[in-house]
C-alpha cells in the first residue's frame, strides 16, 4: 500500500517542498496570500461590520452552512474540477477541491437577513451532527472533568455526557478565512477564537485548521491550537473499549481475536453483525508515542480501484461507520443511510481528561497543539499515483539489458550471457508491476532514506531526538514501512539504447517521512556500459535540514539465472577483513573485529554454502572494506557461478558492503512462477555502516545543506572458459 505523496510533476515540486514544513513554515505564504483579502475588507469596512455583527447574532450554526451559503471560496485542483464542502475539519468528500462564497466580494448589508435565514435553516438545533467537522473533545463522561483542582461542568449533549464539545461545538460555530490560494498548491486556511468558558471549557483559546491540496491525489489538514490563559483539554495491536453510552473504561486492550482486529485487510462487512450496531471505537494507533508521523488506515474499494491512506501524529482514530445515519437527505438528493460512510477520526484519546493513564491533552499557555493528516486517494487500476505512471522501461545494448520500474526505481532484469553465449536473468524478481507493490521485500529496489537498520528506531542529532517509524519489532529497517523502496519516483532521464543506455530516476523526500528530519532531493542513475557493464550513481541533496542517508541497491542476485535454485555453489570472494558484529536483532554493537578464523572470511574465495551452517540463519553481516577511509573506489567483491561461466565484479566508494544469503525468503511466488525459497538469491548492497547514527566509532552518514551525498557502484560481467 501507499502512505505519503511520493512523487510530483515538475511544476509541482518547487511549491510542494514548503507545504511539508510545519506551519510555522508555510506563515508567510499565508500571509502573502491574504495581503489582497485585508485591503478589500479595509476599503468596505462599513458594510463588513454590519455584516459581522449578523453574523454574531444570527449564524447559531456552523462552517458548513456559512461555507455553502455565504462563503464562494474556490479551491479546485487542475485535475478533478469537482468540489468538496468546506464544512470542517477532514471535509465531506474525497474530490480534493473546495468550494464556497466569499463575504467580502458577494454579500452586503442589504442582503444579510435572507443569507442568515437560510443558514438558520440550513443548520438548525435539530441536526444531528456535521459532517467532517472540527471538534474541541470527542467525548467526555459525565459532562465534566477536574483539572488542577477545579471542577469544570461542560455542556452535555448525548445524555448527561458531552460529546464533540458540546451542543455549540467548533463544528457549529462560524469560522473566519486567514489563508486562501487557488494557485499551484491551493490552500485555505480557517481561525476560529474559543473564548474562556465556552460550553464549559476553560481557557481562550486560538484555534486553526489548514487544508492544502498537493498534486492531484493528496490532501493535508493541519489543526494547530494555542491557549492563551488557563490550561484547557484539546480534541484529538490495542483498542479503547466502551461501556454501553461509548464512553471509555480506562483500560487499552489488545484486538486480537476480536471482530475489530484490522491489523490485516479485512472487508468492513465481514464481521460487523458482531457488534451491537457497528463500528465506533477508538483504537491505540502502533508507532510509539510523542508527536510521532504514523500510518493510520488504509481503506480499498475494489470494485473502483480506489485507495485512501491516512497517516497522522495524533495517538489514536475513531473507526466509526455511521450506525446512526436515520435516512439523512445528503448531496442531490440522495439518502443517506446506516453505513453509508465511514469516519476515520484522528484524534487523542476520548475522555482523556478523566483517565491519567490516558496521554494528556492539556495544553498550558504558550504550548502549541500540532495536528495533522495526510490523505492519499488513488486508484490501482491505471497505476497512476500522484500522476506518475509506474511504469516498467529497459535498456538495452546488444545482448546486455536491463529492465526497471520506478517504483522503487527498482532493477526487474538484468540479461546477461554464459560461457556459451546463453542468456539468463541473474535477477530474482516479479513479472508485473503489482507485485513490486504488494511484495514486504525489496527486491531489486532502492533503500532508503536510511539503509539497513536503526536501533530502538531513533537517533539523535544536533541535540535533537528523532523517533521514527519502527517495522521490525522496535527497530527501523531500510528507512521504515514506506521508505524509498516503496514509493513512486519520478523518470528524469531516460535513453533506452544508443551508445551510452541509461535511466535517472529522482524523488522528493519531505521533512519528517518517516520520522527522518529534513527536505530532501534523491536520486539514482542505471548506466550500462558496453556490453558487460553497469554503474548505479545514487545522489541526494539536503534542502534545509541535517540528515542522516545512507542508500543501497537490493537486488537479489543468482548467476546461474533466477530460476535455477539456490546460491550455496557460487563461489565469492569479499575484499573486507574486518565485519560489524550484530547482536541477536541484527543490530551492531559498535565494535569492528576481524573475520579471520571465522565463517566470515572470504578474504580467499569460498563457496557460499560451505560454511553457512556455522550460521544461525545465514549471512546478514556487514563488512568493513579494504582500501581506506573517505569516498574512494575499491573491489568490494567477486561472484564466480561454476556451471554458466558467469562473473560478477562489484566495485564501490562505499565504506561497507552488507552480504546477504536471502535467509528469510518465505516461498515468494517470482518471475514465470518459479518458486524463490531460502538461500535462492544473494544480496551484495554497497552502504555507510549499519546504526551509525548511534555509533560515533562509524563512518557518517549526516549529510548537510552545501554538501551533497554521492554513492556509486559498478557491476561488471564476465566469463570463464571452462567449467573446471
Amino acid at each position: 500500500m501507499f502512505s505519503l505523496p511520493e512523487t510530483f510533476k515538475s511544476k509541482w515540486s518547487a511549491a510542494s517542498a514548503s507545504v511539508w514544513m510545519t506551519c510555522d513554515r508555510y506563515k508567510e505564504s499565508i500571509s502573502k496570500g491574504t495581503r489582497g483579502l485585508k485591503e478589500k475588507l479595509l476599503s468596505r469596512n462599513n458594510s463588513v461590520k454590519e455584516l459581522s455583527k449578523g453574523v454574531q447574532r444570527e449564524m447559531t450554526a456552523g462552517i458548513a452552512g456559512v461555507a455553502r451559503m455565504i462563503e464562494r471560496l474556490d479551491l479546485t485542483s487542475k485535475r478533478t474540477g469537482s468540489t468538496v464542502p468546506v464544512s470542517g475539519s477532514t471535509g465531506g468528500s474525497s474530490n480534493f477541491s473546495f468550494k464556497g462564497k466569499g463575504v467580502e466580494e458577494n454579500v452586503d448589508s442589504q442582503s444579510l437577513d435572507k443569507i442568515s435565514g437560510q443558514i438558520t435553516h440550513d443548520l438548525s438545533p435539530d441536526a444531528a451532527y456535521i459532517p467532517g467537522a472540527i471538534l474541541r473533545q470527542p467525548e467526555v463522561s459525565h459532562a465534566q472533568f477536574t483539572l488542577n483542582g477545579n471542577l469544570y461542568k461542560l455542556v452535555a449533549n448525548e445524555g448527561h455526557n458531552t460529546i464533540h464539545g458540546g451542543s455549540r461545538g467548533f463544528s457549529r460555530v462560524a469560522w473566519r478565512v486567514s489563508g486562501y490560494k487557488k494557485g499551484a498548491v491551493p490552500y485555505i486556511q480557517f481561525s476560529y477564537r474559543s473564548f474562556d468558558g465556552e460550553q464549559g471549557f476553560p481557557g481562550d483559546l486560538i484555534v486553526s485548521v489548514t487544508y492544502i491540496l498537493i498534486g492531484h491525489d493528496t490532501m493535508t489538514v493541519t489543526m494547530k491550537a494555542r491557549a492563551l490563559n488557563k490550561p484547557t483539554p484539546i480534541f484529538g495491536s490495542h483498542i479503547t473499549p466502551v461501556n454501553r453510552e461509548l464512553i471509555p473504561t480506562g483500560k487499552i486492550v489488545p484486538v486480537t481475536r476480536t471482530p475489530y482486529d484490522f491489523l490485516k485487510p479485512h472487508t468492513i462487512g465481514s464481521r460487523i453483525k458482531e457488534l451491537p450496531n457497528g463500528y465506533d471505537i477508538n483504537y491505540v494507533l502502533n508507532g510509539g508515542k510523542g508527536n510521532k508521523v504514523k500510518r493510520a488506515a488504509v481503506v480499498h474499494r475494489k470494485k473502483s480501484g480506489r485507495v485512501l491512506e491516512l497517516t497522522t501524529n495524533a495517538p489514536g482514530l475513531q473507526f466509526y461507520t455511521s450506525n446512526w445515519n436515520k435516512n439523512f437527505k445528503g448531496k442531490g438528493g440522495h439518502i443517506y443511510k446506516p453505513h453509508a460512510g465511514l469516519c476515520l477520526e484522528t484524534q487523542d484519546f476520548p475522555d482523556a481528561v478523566n483517565h491519567p493513564n490516558f496521554p494528556s491533552q492539556i495544553m498550558a499557555k504558550i504550548s502549541i497543539l500540532f495536528c495533522f493528516i495526510i490523505l492519499i486517494a488513488f486508484g490501482f487500476v491505471d497505476c497512476h499515483v500522484a500522476h506518475e505512471k509506474i511504469g516498467i522501461y529497459e535498456l538495452k545494448n546488444g545482448n546486455f539489458s536491463a529492465k526497471f520500474t520506478n517504483w522503487g526505481a527498482s532493477l526487474v532484469s538484468l540479461i546477461v550471457p554464459d560461457r556459451n553465449g546463453q542468456l539468463a536473468d541473474v535477477v530474482l524478481g516479479f513479472d508485473s508491476v503489482k507485485d513490486y507493490i504488494n511484495s514486504s521485500s525489496p527486491f531489486g529496489a532502492i533503500v532508503g532514506r536510511v539503509a539497513n537498520r536503526i536501533k530502538e528506531a531513533q537517533f539523535t542529532l544536533n541535540g535533537n531526538l528523532y523517533k521514527l517509524v519502527a517495522n521490525e519489532g522496535h527497530n527501523t529497517i531500510h528507512g521504515g514501512s514506506r521508505g524509498f523502496s516503496s514509493v513512486v519516483w519520478r523518470v528524469s532521464g531516460y535513453k533506452k539504447g544508443g551508445a551510452v543506455p541509461y535511466i535517472q530516476f529522482s524523488y522528493r523526500s519531505f521533512d519528517g517521512e518517516q520520522g527522518f528530519p529534513g527536505d530532501l532531493n534523491v536520486s539514482v542513475t542505471y548506466i550500462l556500459i558496453g556490453h558487460d557493464t553497469m554503474t548505479v550513481t545514487m545522489k541526494a541533496r539536503a534542502l534545509n535540514k541535517p540528515t542522516p542517508v545512507n542508500l543501497a541497491q537490493h537486488t537479489y542476485w543468482n548467476l546461474g539465472g533466477h530460476n535455477s535454485g539456490d546460491i550455496l555453489s557460487h563461489k565469492i570472494q569479499i575484499f573486507g577483513s574486518h565485519i560489524t558484529p550484530v547482536n541477536r536483532e541484527l543490530i551492531p554493537t559498535g565494535k569492528i573485529v576481524p573475520v579471520t578464523r571465522t565463517p566470515y572470511d572470504f578474504l580467499k574465495p569460498h563457496t557460499i554454502g560451505s560454511r553457512i551452517k556455522e550460521l544461525p540463519n545465514g549471512y546478514d553481516i556487514n563488512y568493513v572494506l579494504n582500501g581506506g577511509k573517505g569516498n574512494k573506489v575499491k573491489r568490494a567483491a567477486v561472484v564466480h557461478h561454476k556451471k554458466s561461466g558467469r562473473v560478477l565484479e562489484l566495485t564501490t566508494n562505499a565504506p561497507g558492503l552488507q552480504f546477504y544469503t536471502s535467509n528469510w525468503n518465505k516461498n515468494f511466488k517470482g518471475k514465470g512462477g518459479h518458486i524463490y525459497k531460502p538461500h535462492a538469491g544473494l544480496c551484495l548492497e554497497t552502504q555507510g555502516f549499519p546504526d551509525a547514527v548511534n555509533h560515533p566509532n562509524f563512518p557518517s552518514q549526516i549529510v548537510r545543506k552545501g554538501k551533497p551525498y554521492s554513492h556509486s557502484m559498478q557491476i561488471k560481467f564476465s566469463t570463464t572458459r571452462s567449467s573446471a
